[in-house]
């Protein structure tokens, strides 16, 4: 594993975790792609998720592998970094691909399960599924959040699936270390990420019963107000889980990272709110594998001077850097 600290420059007077992490999100310059076309994903167990293609027909196609994002915990392909990355991506004439997790998005109606920070083998279906769709012997895979904790876990699991190459991988801010995780979100900061976690969840847990009233799990009272009792008593039960203990130590891809051969950079920041920074001291990252650390940013957040995304910047650069080779 290669280890770097990275310099960002925040923005002036928003260097703060928390101003970083809630004016990322509350201005996030979503990007209206209109022309995407949806496609549905069949799973293995009959569920379907949907992805949107962003690519734009070109006169020259571009050779390099296509690109698939996933969003993270509460989002979905609408979420503004999704649309910011892909709408780059495509101004150099790359395929990219947006995904819905299962029951996310426009997804919620054509999925009984939801998403799930050990979901891997979704990621690995829809990835398999565009390279098909694409006839492109290869792909490339961002994860953000909790969705980079997914694709760690596939990346360590990838013998499972001959048919899935994939060139490079980035992993953004990923909570690696679930239980602990989870746990520090309710201790600290008054537990304001937990209620606003929790304030969108309920949205789509109201949804939910609408397109599946015969779904148990979906009554919920009281409603949970932290993250871990809302896995204990959904997430965990609905997916196959004894509890949120069980679910957060089999979906946790801490475990196995040194099992990690794909080129493969992770993105964290030491003042991340969300996600404790401490989870990185003692992981065993594999040599493929490399850290990228610096001192500001919050939860995905990367707001620079001048009006730059340094983190937008950053995954632009190295995919161009992983697609050449």
């Amino acid at each position: 594993m290669t280890k770097i600290l990275t310099p960002f420059i925040p923005r002036r007077f928003i260097s703060c975790r928390h101003r970083q992490t809630v004016l990322a999100g509350l201005f996030g310059g979503t990007i209206d792609l209109p022309d995407s076309k949806q496609h549905r994903v069949t799973l293995p167990d009959g569920d379907q998720l949907y992805i949107y293609d962003d690519s734009v027909p070109r006169p020259t196609s571009s050779s390099k592998s296509p690109v698939l994002l996933i969003h993270g915990l509460a989002g979905s392909h609408k979420s503004s970094y999704m649309t910011r990355i892909s709408d780059r991506l495509r101004q150099q004439s790359r395929r990219v691909f947006r995904m819905d997790m299962r029951g996310c998005g426009n997804g919620i109606a054509i999925a009984k399960k939801t998403a799930h920070a050990g979901a891997s083998d979704d990621l690995a279906q829809t990835a398999m599924w565009i390279q098909q769709y694409t006839q492109q012997p290869s792909i490339q895979m961002v994860g953000f959040s909790l969705s980079g904790n997914i694709l760690l876990k596939l990346l360590a699991e990838l013998s499972q699936y001959p048919e899935l190459s994939i060139t490079s991988a980035i992993a953004i801010c990923p909570p690696i270390d679930l239980a602990y995780s989870s746990l520090k979100i309710t201790e600290k900061h008054l537990g304001f990420y937990d209620y606003q976690f929790i304030r969108t969840l309920k949205k789509g847990i109201t949804e939910r019963r609408h397109f599946h009233p015969d779904c148990p799990s979906t009554e919920l009272s009281p409603f949970p107000k932290t993250l871990f009792d809302f896995d204990n008593r959904f997430t965990a039960p609905l997916n196959g889980f004894i509890d949120a203990a069980d679910y957060y130590q089999q979906s946790s891809s801490k475990r196995c990272l040194n099992q990690i051969t794909v080129p493969t950079t992770v993105l964290i920041a030491n003042d991340d709110p969300v996600v404790p920074a401490e989870i990185f001291d003692d992981a065993c990252f594999s040599d493929s594998t490399t850290l990228i650390r610096t001192e500001y940013g919050g939860h995905m957040g990367y707001l620079a001077r001048k009006g730059k995304r340094w983190m937008d910047d950053q995954i632009i650069h190295w995919l161009s850097i992983e697609s050449e080779h």
